[in-house]
């Protein structure tokens, strides 16, 4: 029998069941899908370690992995460009003898840089064939804002097995 009196054995239990609390807070999930249609989705919606992956299909399809959007969106902006140009002063005197003074000199000019739509690099690009053994990824890959995955032409069955980090 425990006995709680003994303040050894209370942090012990205390530990103990703070130390169950976090290991369910950690519990692997599944995410299952059969037929994808072709397009973009997003999968997960949160930051996870993506323990293992299974992908079969029924067409050869092309499969991207994105950790957060496919596209990267940048606003326009204002951007300084500085550079040294050389400034010619004519002083033209009371006598009438002109004199050329050159200065080399820091100029700064503002341009507009208009926004610009980028495609973000995928994180796993995979081909996957028609009616063949599914792809298995085993390997522990940590995905920092959330999941999304395309494909180009459907019948996609997704398996994924993650965690939170």
């Amino acid at each position: 029998m425990i006995n709680l009196k003994d303040k050894t054995m209370k942090k012990l239990l205390i530990l103990s069941v703070l130390m169950l609390g976090f290991v369910e807070s950690k519990a692997q999930q599944f995410y299952s899908t059969n037929d994808m249609a072709a397009g973009i989705r997003t999968v997960v919606n949160e930051a996870v370690v993506l323990r293992s992956l299974q992908l079969s299909g029924t067409t050869n399809c092309i499969v991207r992995i994105y950790d957060g959007a496919a596209t990267n969106v940048t606003g326009a902006y204002s951007n300084m460009t500085i550079f040294a140009t050389n400034i010619i002063t004519t002083n033209i005197g009371v006598n009438g003898i002109t004199n050329l003074y050159t200065n080399t000199m820091l100029h700064t000019t503002i341009q507009a840089v208009a926004a610009a739509t980028n495609a973000t690099t995928p994180i796993l690009t995979l081909n996957i064939g028609a009616n063949v053994a599914p792809f298995l990824f085993d390997t522990p890959l940590s995905f920092t804002k959330y999941i999304n995955v395309s494909n180009n032409s459907g019948g996609i069955t997704m398996v994924l097995n993650y965690r939170q980090p």
